[in-house]
């Protein structure tokens, strides 16, 4: 064993000597085995993908020019002012923001409508171009490399002495559990870059933290709004991609309470901007209202059952009970033959259905079964139904846990008839939600601003957080707010 393992120690000794580079952000030698070139040519390889997956680029071009124009500016506050960047406003409800090696920058329009200032937004763009000049996926991706290097010799080295494969596999598990997502560290270093270049840039530094705690109040809504507890957002988890956000409101803190508190917030023209941006759903994906979903272009409606919560993607539409049970919707492939052989023999082939029936779904033809089916969760119990509508193929899946099967039996009932073909005049009344931004009169509170919002539930706690207030905090007359219609 001495001589393997000395052989991989001096391996990695002159890999490291040999891949130490300064990332331009802090001044530091970090582990990196990959150029600036190589950076930018993993970032133009993957900038489709992030637009595949987010919903393209939001069609608005006063929008993507306008966070185009906070991004270089603060890129002319870095440690690489000349290089050349890509600000991308994604369309996509989520809220996020991310960056890829090479300058690649996006925000979500889900992101646009939580902020109120635009010193919150450069904070964002701020710390996002910080992963950018600390080179923090570099050195993850020069991470992974070396972890599987060592994985492979170790891997070797272990099945030549015992004789048993496989015990490199484990330690493989563990260097991607090192490494997935960025560490802690490196979000707050980003945080520290962010606050350097918007506080440079002429932006109030404290509006980093009060995004960080935004963000924070946004996920406690969508904990709401699932059933769960808001508390459960800042639960350590292991394998989180980014440290908990309550924690980061912190640092960032910390960070800048020995900054003077000086520079623009730029609030009225944020919200100018903002007036009229899409809130929510894109109608070419499809509308949610409530537990309904409808899509002019497929021409299509359902109504999910009771207790569930729908979720639109750019694949499928998913809803979710507290008790477990869950619902997917998609499109299969052209179907050959009847819809019970569509079931049995391409969509379910090679799972053992039961109850094969053949239905009428408001003059649509259609089949459904149920089966076991090993979920991540466990085995759960599952209704499929396959809707055939000229040659498109529509499919439910319905999983319930099956403790729970018996009390949704009636809800899946009532879900599958509840498919139809929109008529003209049900077209026409479809149509996506917008932000708009009104000011404070005589009168209103926050109770009767909220009760005007177009949801079914949670009305109050959405407008707070789409307005940044906290739980007791008031509006007051002349003062701007945001608002959907």
């Amino acid at each position: 064993m001495r001589r393997p393992a000395t052989l991989t120690a001096a391996l990695l000794s002159l890999l490291i000597l040999n891949s130490c580079q300064v990332a331009p952000g802090t001044g530091q030698n970090n582990f990196n085995i990959l150029s600036s070139d190589e950076e930018k040519k993993m970032g133009a390889e993957a900038h489709p993908d992030i637009l595949k997956q987010f919903g393209g680029p939001y069609d608005d071009p006063k929008v993507q020019a306008y966070v185009a124009g906070i991004g270089k500016r603060l890129v002319g506050q870095t440690e690489m002012p000349k290089d050349e960047f890509r600000f991308t406003v994604l369309n996509s409800t989520i809220v996020n923001a991310m960056a890829l090696p090479g300058g690649y920058v996006y925000v979500t329009r889900g992101l646009l409508t939580l902020a109120d200032e635009e010193a919150e937004l450069a904070g964002v763009i701020g710390h996002e171009i910080g992963h950018v000049t600390g080179r923090h996926t570099a050195q993850r991706y020069s991470q992974a490399m070396t972890a599987n290097v060592v994985t492979t010799i170790l891997g070797a080295v272990a099945s030549a002495v015992t004789g048993v494969s496989g015990l490199g596999n484990v330690a493989q598990m563990g260097a991607a559990a090192y490494i997935q997502g960025y560490s802690r560290d490196q979000e707050s270093e980003a945080d520290s870059l962010g606050i350097r270049y918007m506080s440079k840039g002429g932006w109030n530094p404290e509006y980093m933290a009060s995004f960080l705690g935004k963000l924070r109040e946004q996920s406690r809504l969508e904990a709401i709004l699932a059933g769960r507890s808001p508390d459960a957002v800042d639960e350590f988890n292991m394998m989180a991609s980014h440290p908990r956000t309550l924690d980061r409101v912190k640092d960032a803190a910390e960070a800048i309470k020995d900054k003077p508190h000086q520079g623009a917030v730029g609030r009225d023209q944020y919200l100018a901007q903002i007036d009229g941006m899409l809130y929510g759903d894109d109608p070419s994906e499809g509308i949610i209202r409530g537990r309904t979903f409808s899509h002019a272009g497929l021409g299509i409606r359902f109504e999910a059952p009771d207790g569930y919560r729908l979720v639109n993607g750019a694949k499928d539409v998913t809803a979710y009970h507290p008790d477990g049970s869950m619902m997917r919707f998609d499109m299969g492939p052209e179907a050959h033959g009847d819809m019970t052989n569509y079931l049995q023999t391409q969509w379910a082939k090679g799972v053992r259905l039961a109850n094969i029936e053949s239905i009428d779904v408001n003059g649509l033809s259609a089949a459904t079964g149920t089966a076991q089916i090993n979920t991540n969760k466990g085995a759960m119990n599952g209704r499929m139904l396959a809707i055939k509508d000229g040659k498109a193929v529509y499919r439910l899946l319905f999983l319930t846990p099956p403790q729970v099967t018996a009390n949704h039996i009636e809800g899946q009932r009532r879900a599958t008839y509840s498919f139809h073909r929109l008529d003209d005049a049900e077209k026409a009344k479809i149509r996506p939600l917008r932000i708009k931004i009104i000011t404070v009169k005589p009168g209103d509170t926050v109770d009767s601003l909220a009760e005007r919002l177009p949801f079914e539930q949670h009305k109050l706690e959405r407008f707070r957080v789409l307005n940044g207030l906290g739980a007791t905090e008031g509006v007051k007359i002349g003062q701007k707010v945001k608002t959907v219609i």
